[in-house]
């Protein structure tokens, strides 16, 4: 058992009349009645388990609250980047839809896997993707970024659906994302031209407070392709 430990103070006041005297008298200076030391009573320590207790009380409760938040970030994170049963892309709580309206679906395939760079480029300079045409009505980035996906898939590469937001007043816009074994994650943008007459892969360093500017992943036969940037990313999200 955890002893207690106590301070012993002493008072020396008159019991008859209420003078403080001092503490080595033995008769009241006042009255002349005879002092007797009356010890005050004790004034406990806290004990050290009472004390150990406080303090796992108070970091266990630091540690729900941290959980609460982690779980509270890791479920957003789960909304915004999650797909439905049927592959459809949900975002903010929204299904992703392409250039006609229909949702955006993605295609699995369970034994895809990682790739080095040089195959995902060799994978790339095959595909093509980014020679369909770009129409406003019919087929934009979000739809580009889902034909590769599923090309890519389908030809057991693993790939990852992009979702960028820019600055306010700037359109959003999507590409791919591989995980490649000896480069990292490596992005692509495959959104092609009006015209389609050029290799339109492109790569593209993805950062939050970063311009978002594509770079030909190819040379094109006749002349080199210059590709505008889209805007400063302000966030972006990776459905793998």
């Amino acid at each position: 058992m955890q002893a207690w430990r106590s301070t012993v103070i002493t008072t020396m006041f008159c019991t008859r009349c209420g003078k403080e005297n001092r503490d080595d008298a033995h008769f009241c200076a006042l009255c002349g009645t005879g002092l007797v030391q009356v010890p005050a009573a004790p004034v406990p320590d806290r004990p050290a388990s009472a004390a150990k207790a406080w303090w796992i009380a108070g970091g266990v409760s630091a540690f729900v609250v941290v959980v609460t938040i982690m779980v509270s970030i890791a479920v957003h994170a789960w909304i915004i980047n999650q797909t439905d049963q049927s592959g459809h892309v949900i975002v903010d709580g929204k299904t992703l839809v392409g250039a006609d309206g229909e949702p955006i679906e993605l295609s699995r395939n369970s034994e895809a896997k990682d790739v080095t760079w040089a195959q995902l480029k060799q994978f790339l300079s095959i595909d093509q993707t980014d020679r369909i045409r770009y129409k406003d009505s019919t087929f934009v980035c979000g739809d580009f970024a889902e034909t590769l996906f599923n090309n890519a898939e389908e030809e057991g590469i693993r790939a990852g659906y992009v979702v960028i937001d820019f600055a306010p007043g700037t359109p959003g816009h999507a590409c791919n994302a591989f995980q490649t074994t000896d480069r990292g994650i490596v992005y692509i943008d495959d959104t092609g031209t009006t015209k389609g007459t050029v290799s339109a892969d492109k790569t593209v360093d993805i950062a939050v407070g970063r311009s978002y500017c594509p770079v030909s992943l190819f040379s094109n036969s006749f002349n080199e392709v210059t590709w505008e940037c889209l805007g400063t990313v302000s966030d972006f999200n990776v459905i793998w």
